[in-house]
């Protein structure tokens, strides 16, 4: 067993190749020069523009938006809030197939402090004065000065707090990037978060998780979500090349059709990973792109972002699509009936034309994620057909 502790901080230099916007592989492109053409460009350009978002909300006629004006104000309490316990003790959590009802209990007060931090963000879009964002630097605040979340149990067997971690680390950077413009003038507090930001982020990221599976599959993705972000408003290159290396590395890896390998693998549950990985690759594409890179059309070997949804929306019509990779015979399908798994559309329908995920999406809104920014209807949703904006690319 690993016990993590804030002096065990190791840096990975892992990287991939990258030239323009292909993806070559070969010796002669050393992967870790090839991602240090990426810099964080803009530390104020993080999740979304929050005064063309606040715009939007304010002034749209579209149904769906007029009635978040009222809705994303309902059941945020800040003091409440502010009882939710700090996790700035040793954590060790039970596993989530091993002991579901053990691990239903241990994380609700990391998923009270997502859904509380989610909820003020979106609260923030629409209030007519600034008290969401003044409580959420409060909270996080509060957990900076605990230096919350550096001490954790890693075992072989058991990384649960280690999975747990990553979600709760980038729910509460999303939420900070989603209001940061209108606490900008708390320069000394801004700093003394995004350095225990940094600390936990590069402590938590030290540990690769294992061969063939959590090194490099949807939880590999989950972690480069927040380094991505918090990269982004701690200015670390370092941790905002790995959203660059997990958009490359499901490049490289993905089948021709699509199909994400690693999440084929998880048998019964390979329809619901494939979606799964793309719940935090395309949060990752769009801080990456707001940074200024076209990563909507880098490639490899013919496959882009599109490929892999193009392929997860084949599966959503026909979940047996994936028995050809999948070693089973029977499907885990319960996901689809969870609106949560889904709210990444709304990021993809915000620049792209895909009449079947509007659709889908339709019935659905609004879409609310906890660890990816809470309402994302309200974050990234616009009616493109309506504003004559049509973009040829869709799955």
């Amino acid at each position: 067993m690993i016990q993590m502790n804030r002096r065990q901080v190791l840096l990975s230099a892992a990287a991939l190749p990258l030239a323009g916007c292909a993806v070559p592989k070969g010796p002669e492109d050393p992967m870790e020069r090839r991602l240090e053409a990426f810099h964080v460009r803009d530390p104020h350009a993080g999740y979304i523009d929050l005064a063309q978002r606040r715009a939007i909300l304010q002034t749209s006629r579209d149904p769906v938006l007029a009635g978040l004006r009222t809705s994303l104000l309902k059941g945020v309490n800040c003091e409440k809030i502010a009882q939710i316990p700090v996790q700035d003790g040793q954590i060790t959590l039970p596993t989530f197939y091993g002991d579901n009802a053990g691990w239903r209990q241990a994380v609700k007060p990391f998923w009270a402090i997502e859904r509380a931090v989610a909820k003020l963000a979106s609260a923030n879009l629409v209030a007519p004065d600034r008290r969401y964002a003044d409580c959420l630097m409060s909270v996080l605040l509060k957990w900076a000065r605990h230096d919350a979340m550096m001490e954790f149990t890693f075992e072989n067997k058991n990384k649960q707090a280690w999975f747990q971690i990553e979600a709760t680390l980038f729910t509460m950077a999303l939420a900070l990037s989603t209001v940061r413009a209108d606490v900008r003038h708390r320069t000394a507090e801004l700093e003394f978060i995004d350095a225990w930001f940094l600390r936990v982020a590069h402590h938590h990221y030290a540990i690769e998780g294992g061969e063939g599976g959590t090194c490099c599959n949807n939880h590999f993705y989950r972690r480069a979500l927040y380094a991505t972000i918090i990269g982004v408003m701690g200015q670390d290159d370092h941790l905002f090349r790995q959203g660059m290396k997990a958009i490359l590395m499901a490049l490289e890896g993905a089948l021709p059709d699509g199909a994400l390998p690693l999440e084929m693998k998880r048998g019964d549950r390979a329809a619901h990973y494939q979606n799964y990985a793309l719940n935090y690759l395309i949060p990752i594409a769009q801080i990456v792109e707001r940074q200024g890179y076209p990563v909507w059309n880098m490639s490899f070997g013919g496959k882009s972002l599109h490929t892999l949804i193009a392929f997860n929306n084949r599966v959503l019509m026909d979940p047996t699509t994936v028995l050809k990779y999948a070693e089973t015979e029977e499907l885990y399908l319960d996901y689809l009936e969870d609106d949560q798994y889904f709210a990444w559309f709304e990021i993809y329908l915000s620049k792209f034309r895909s009449d079947f995920m509007e659709t889908w999406a339709a019935g659905r809104r609004p879409m609310f994620n906890r660890t990816l920014g809470g309402n994302l209807t309200a974050l990234f949703y616009r009616d493109l057909r309506a504003e004559g904006r049509l973009m040829a690319r869709g799955g």
